[in-house]
């Protein structure tokens, strides 16, 4: 029973910096010069926040099996295609990059996908960084590979030629997924991601690295990024074993440009000049500020760039077409020679005299 006058309990959670009182799901109400010194309360409980990671580092796993012969898909579970020998080297390789990337006191928490090749890619990663240097492990399957469905080697190539022309973002392999559909799954796992960084799970002189696929890495850069289907589309992955890294810039936000990464890498990932612009701004930008030359940011980039956008649309429609077209004649001509071939086999069987 509660006594008379007992104080209810808060069940909103607030940021306070001084006198000001936020809403803890904008990072843009604190105080641009201090973008982590806040101290939040969740149930009327003060939680301590320790800052944003130095930086967010995401690798595409080492080679795998599967990169080198994609039949291996038909013959085990995508889940535990395994890394090759030079996939093992390439990620002991990528330790010791991170390693001269790490300041000597810096300790590293991970994400990793459950998948053999990821998990192995961490562990052969592990063995250059020093296992000491890692803070703390948590697999997390929402960063796990795109499904592709049932994976038979003779149409999936049919169907990554197709996919090319409907658009990658929405293409949806047969009882598979399209990338928006693991855009829904990544979603989920930013927010987890900045919870960590609200509820002081890092300290600022920190990184975080996820160790994922290359598909589910460039829709994760998009969540990040709020880029459009048409940039990811522009998207290629990076290599296996390859930092993609994000680091803090001076007054808080995160960029892909760095002293350990220029403007060559992120041309190379397929990024526009308006992408690699965004980039730069987000060096210097504060957490309340906003990019008002971005194209998700202003309303008139979109109605200045949507005409073009609808021809490009129209013309890839176009192509689409040609290219369903000429894969039904292909594989009309296919099964009509498949059926010649299993009458010559029938009639071969049939007894004779």
């Amino acid at each position: 029973m509660r006594t008379s006058g007992a104080k209810k309990p808060v069940l909103i959670r607030r940021l306070k910096k001084g006198s000001v009182v936020a809403s803890a799901r904008s990072e843009a109400s604190a105080e641009a010069d201090s973008f982590y010194d806040v101290t939040p309360e969740y149930c009327g409980v003060p939680i301590k926040t320790t800052g944003r990671p130095k930086r967010i580092v995401l690798i595409r796993h080492a080679e795998s099996e599967g990169n080198v012969d994609e039949t291996m898909y038909q013959r085990k579970p995508d889940h535990r295609i395994e890394l090759t020998e030079r996939g093992k080297e390439q990620a002991r390789q990528a330790g010791l990059a991170l390693k001269e990337l790490l300041d000597p006191d810096e300790q590293v928490y991970v994400y990793v996908s459950p998948y053999m090749r990821t998990m192995q890619t961490l562990y052969e990663l592990g063995q250059t960084l020093g296992p000491e240097r890692v803070s703390g492990v948590r697999e997390e399957p929402r960063m796990r590979e795109q499904d592709f469905g049932n994976f038979q080697d003779h149409t999936m190539q049919e169907l990554k030629k197709e996919r090319h022309g409907f658009g990658r973002f929405f293409f949806r392999f047969p009882n598979g997924e399209s990338a928006s559909d693991v855009y829904d799954r990544v979603t989920s796992f930013r927010e987890t991601l900045r919870n960590d960084m609200n509820f002081g799970r890092y300290t600022e002189n920190c990184t975080v690295l996820i160790i994922t696929h290359g598909l589910t890495l460039r829709v994760f850069l998009m969540r990040w990024y709020k880029w459009t289907c048409d940039m990811f589309d522009k998207l290629r992955n990076p290599g296996n074993a390859e930092l993609v890294v994000m680091e803090r810039g001076e007054r808080g936000r995160y960029s892909m440009l760095s002293e350990s990464q220029g403007e060559e890498f992120l041309q190379k990932m397929g990024f526009t000049e308006d992408m690699i612009e965004d980039q730069r701004w987000a060096r210097t930008a504060s957490m309340s500020d906003l990019n008002s030359s971005w194209a998700t940011s202003k309303g008139t980039i979109f109605f200045e760039s949507f005409p073009d956008r609808l021809e490009a649309s129209r013309r890839a429609v176009k192509r689409a077409d040609e290219t369903y077209f000429s894969r039904s004649e292909t594989t009309r001509r296919q099964a009509m020679k498949e059926a010649k071939t299993k009458k010559a086999y029938d009639e071969d069987l049939r007894p004779h005299g």
